[in-house]
């Protein structure tokens, strides 16, 4: 499956058509690492080393947010660079603010979904009785500086997520099973694996939302919605009343 020139890709990618975008081994080895980071967090979290009791502030950032960082960005790298004379980002990221009203719906989208979010979360903690995970909590900041420092991973990990899975994830899928609902089902999956760490009831809502985003950025055909609507659930785990 031969990788494709910069204007296939944005056609492809733009048009959702079943037009791979790498090779078969590029996708093999992203799945196989984010398969490998999400088995090393789950089996570090089990074992107790990856969630300690109380955690210094500079420790937390360094031992916490800056591994975040560099992991989402490298796979954004990855998918976008690996391979390529030349970024695929634009193309990932599809269909832009052309005409400004688009810009509206996109946001208005976004700002839609992160409420939708909010009421699944709050819904779940409230009748369901059940609170933050462990791994999730030791996560979450608690001084001014690693709110500061929350923002620039809330960032970070909603937008390289984004085109990740429902961009690059979901369109090579797309080429390669032949049926959109699959890649869609598939980059929902392995959005939720992921996040393994979180544990089994985390991961099926995960999957939902994966499934809703990946679902969006098909019909919008554009990643734009979902980055503002997974970036502002990030940053209001983060920086809201839990």
């Amino acid at each position: 499956m031969p990788p494709l020139s910069p204007s296939r890709v944005k056609r492809a990618t733009n048009l959702n058509l079943g037009v791979p975008l790498a090779p078969s081994w590029h996708t093999v080895a992203l799945v196989a690492v984010i398969l490998a980071v999400a088995l090393t967090g789950t089996l570090l979290t089990r074992q107790g080393i990856a969630v300690p009791t109380a955690v210094a502030s500079n420790s937390r950032i360094a031992s916490r947010y800056l591994p975040m960082i560099v992991v989402a960005w490298s796979l954004l790298l990855y998918v976008c660079r690996a391979g390529r004379p030349r970024s695929a980002l634009r193309a990932l990221l599809g269909r832009g603010w052309t005409p400004h009203v688009r810009a509206g719906a996109d946001i208005a989208l976004g700002l839609c979904g992160w409420l939708l979010i909010n009421a699944v979360e709050l819904a779940w903690m409230r009748f369901l009785s059940a609170g933050v995970s462990a791994s999730v909590s030791a996560t979450l900041p608690v001084t001014w500086v690693e709110h500061i420092a929350w923002g620039f991973v809330a960032a970070s990990v909603g937008f390289c997520e984004e085109v990740v899975f429902r961009g690059y994830l979901q369109a090579q899928l797309t080429a390669c099973t032949r049926r959109a609902s699959a890649a869609l089902v598939l980059q929902a999956v392995l959005f939720a694996l992921a996040h393994g760490e979180q544990g089994g009831m985390a991961m099926v809502r995960i999957a939902l939302y994966g499934l809703a985003l990946g679902a969006l950025a098909r019909w919008r055909r554009s990643l734009l919605p979902g980055i503002i609507c997974h970036v502002l659930s990030d940053l209001g785990s983060g920086w809201l009343p839990q």
